[in-house]
């Protein structure tokens, strides 16, 4: 915008040389046109609104300046100094470029253009415009919609012109952070992370402002609306939502959470003016171009979480403001969805017996689940109970459902009658999954060294109970082959007897 009005000094100039007659060494030249074209990247199309024509001299500058088609005769209406010529209108605005910034600027500037009526032409990257030396203003011919931002701005013609477009948009992503309760890891923030069931899951929301200082600073308000979605494997936690800019905590009365959404989102947090929000002191935080917005909070994992690489995605999307033009700070549009995923495992457990015995229905096994919690440096995390059951098949088989990777102890709590308690069994857990994805996927899964199935997400092992050693019993043969080795005893010592007998009487 400073170019464009820097550029309007000289018209400004050359209008008041042209109302005294005095050109100088300026001389006019013919009026000539010059080709207005797009950039081929670039896909809008723009409407195109004359504002000031004129003579334009060997020294570059514009004299004879006149109304173009669009310049708006009625500018200012009701104010001081309103119905301003063309030349006086180059005057006003050239006045403000050490005076204003560019916000006032623009206002300034569209008060001179007519918008109502048919524009000069329209230019795009199909199509260029041919154009009078002068000024225009350009404009999206259309509402902008999705992940892009209207623009408005002056080009100055005073030769062949590329339209160079500005119009800046907000970055947007989505992360979440991985927790290794039997190492103490924590990973930064990324695309998928795995936990156990009831686990608080941290997520983070960041929306980057646009970088352009000129670009953000011609908008009056800002509005920024996060938008999430979560699974049914996700429980949100309200209570848990801190917002801040960079780095610094924003009150509450900065931002809007609705959790009671209409449009299937699991909440929307909304910032109604980005430019004008406080701190928990109250006090009002100075907001730039490029500056981060952030919404971090937490969801539980819940039972309904699925298992496996489908695992539980967690979505989420920024509305912006996207027309900095007057009259048009209440249109948005939204960035794509950013997408991250929480993945958990299940352990199957199958039960053995050294002999292929059948324990009583009443007399099953059971396990119970330790986790190694690297705070306590021991396997302080109890996992619970569980029984195992026999299926259709003849098998022995349970399972711990929802849990993460890490190490564990599996502890045999109940054995059967007749069967010794097997060892307490030691393993690993481990889980390879893309940290740095759009669709993050699941990419191994082991219990120790032994793969598991990523697509079940399930590991398994196998315990086996040995056939205990029986006592003797009362009237068996352990009975009989007590009394035969007491006989033989008593014969033993006889014989022993009658030989000390024989070699005393010798």
């Amino acid at each position: 915008m400073n170019k464009v009005l820097k550029g309007l000094v000289a018209v400004a100039a050359s209008a008041a040389m042209a109302v005294a007659g005095m050109f100088g060494a300026g001389t006019a030249m013919a009026a000539n046109t010059y080709q207005i074209t797009v950039p081929a990247e670039d896909t809008h199309t723009y409407s195109v609104y004359q504002i000031f024509t004129g003579s334009l001299s060997t020294d570059g500058t514009l004299g004879d300046v006149t109304a173009g088609k669009n310049f708006n005769e009625n500018n200012g209406a009701g104010e001081e100094g309103a119905n301003l010529t063309a030349a006086e209108a180059a005057v006003k605005i050239a006045a403000l470029e050490s005076t204003a910034d560019d916000t006032t600027k623009l206002a300034t500037i569209s008060k001179f253009v007519d918008l109502s009526g048919a524009a000069f032409g329209s230019v795009s990257k199909d199509a260029s415009l041919d154009a009078a030396a002068g000024y225009y203003l350009l404009k999206d011919s259309t509402a902008v919609t999705g992940d892009d931002a209207s623009t408005l701005f002056i080009v100055r013609v005073n030769g062949p012109v590329t339209v160079n477009r500005k119009a800046g948009k907000p970055t947007f992503e989505k992360k979440v952070k991985d927790i290794n309760d039997s190492t103490g890891d924590t990973t930064g923030w990324q695309d998928s992370a795995d936990y156990d069931v009831n686990d608080k899951v941290p997520f983070q929301l960041t929306a980057t402002l646009p970088a352009d200082a000129a670009d953000f600073a011609a908008y009056k308000t800002y509005k920024l609306v996060f938008h999430d979605t979560q699974s049914a494997g996700l429980t949100f936690n309200s209570e848990s939502v801190v917002v801040k800019y960079e780095g610094k905590q924003l009150s509450a009365d900065s931002y809007t959470l609705n959790t009671a959404t209409t449009d299937n989102h699991t909440f929307d947090l909304t910032i109604a003016d980005a430019k004008s929000v406080k701190g928990t002191d109250s006090k009002a935080i100075t907001v730039a171009a490029g500056g981060k917005f952030t919404v971090e909070y937490t969801s539980t994992l819940n039972d309904q979480a699925v298992i496996g690489s489908t695992g539980n995605p967690n979505e989420a999307s920024l509305e912006f403001s996207n027309n900095p033009n007057v009259g048009g700070e209440g249109e948005t549009g939204e960035t794509p969805k950013d997408k991250v995923i929480v993945f958990t495992y299940e352990l199957d457990i199958t039960k053995t017996f050294s002999d292929n015995g059948t324990p009583a229905e009443n007399d099953l096994p059971k396990f119970n689940l330790y986790k190694y919690d690297e705070a306590q440096k021991d396997y302080t995390t109890d996992l619970g109970e569980v029984t195992v059951v026999k299926g259709t098949d003849g098998k022995y088989t349970t399972s711990y459902k929802r849990i993460d990777d890490g190490k564990y102890k599996l502890v045999e709590t109940h054995t059967p009658a007749g069967y010794n308690t097997a060892a307490a069994k030691l393993f690993d857990i481990t889980a390879e999954h893309e940290v740095n994805a759009a669709d993050p996927k699941l990419i191994s899964l082991k219990i120790d060294s032994t793969p598991g199935d990523t697509t079940t997400g399930v590991v398994a092992t196998t315990i086996m109970n040995q056939k205990g050693s029986n006592l003797p019993s009362t009237g068996g043969m352990g009975t009989v082959m007590l009394y035969v080795a007491g006989a033989a005893v008593f014969v033993l010592a006889g014989a022993t007897l009658v030989m000390a007998l024989r070699r005393r009487n010798a």
